[in-house]
C-alpha cells in the first residue's frame, strides 16, 4: 500500500510540475525586419507551433525548472509548397528574460526568432 501511495504522490507532483502555466511572447525577424509577432498561453511541457505567414514555423515545447525555461524548438522553412525542418536549437533562460534564435548567413536570409516567457 506504501507503494501505492508513493506511486500515486510521485505522479501528481510530476502533473503539477507539467501543468504549470506560461505565457510565450514571440517575434520573428527576417533580414532584421519584424515579420510577426504574438502572444501564446500555453502549459510548462506542452508543444506550440507558431507560423510566421509563409516564411517559418517555429514549434516548442517551454519546460520551466525553477526560474530557468528550457525551449526545445525547432525551425522549418517554407519552400515549395511545404515547412522543411532546418534546425532544432534548445535554449535556456532565466524566466522573464528574452532567448534568441539566430539562423542564416549574411547575404542570405537571416530567421530570428525572441521568445520571452512569464509565469501566468
Amino acid at each position: 500500500m506504501k507503494k501505492v501511495l508513493c506511486v500515486v504522490s510521485l505522479v501528481t507532483a510530476f502533473s503539477a510540475f507539467a501543468a504549470e502555466p506560461l505565457q510565450l511572447n514571440v517575434s520573428v525577424y527576417l533580414n532584421n525586419e519584424l515579420v510577426v509577432t504574438d502572444v501564446i498561453e500555453t502549459e510548462s511541457g506542452q508543444l506550440q507551433s507558431f507560423t510566421a505567414k509563409d516564411l517559418l514555423r517555429f514549434d516548442v515545447t517551454p519546460t520551466l525548472n525553477d526560474d530557468i525555461v528550457t525551449l526545445t524548438s525547432s525551425l522549418h522553412k517554407f519552400k515549395e509548397g511545404s515547412f522543411n525542418k532546418f534546425a532544432e536549437p534548445v535554449l535556456r533562460v532565466a524566466l522573464d528574460k528574452q532567448a534568441v534564435i539566430e539562423m542564416g548567413t549574411e547575404g542570405k536570409n537571416i530567421y530570428k526568432v525572441e521568445v520571452t516567457t512569464k509565469k501566468i
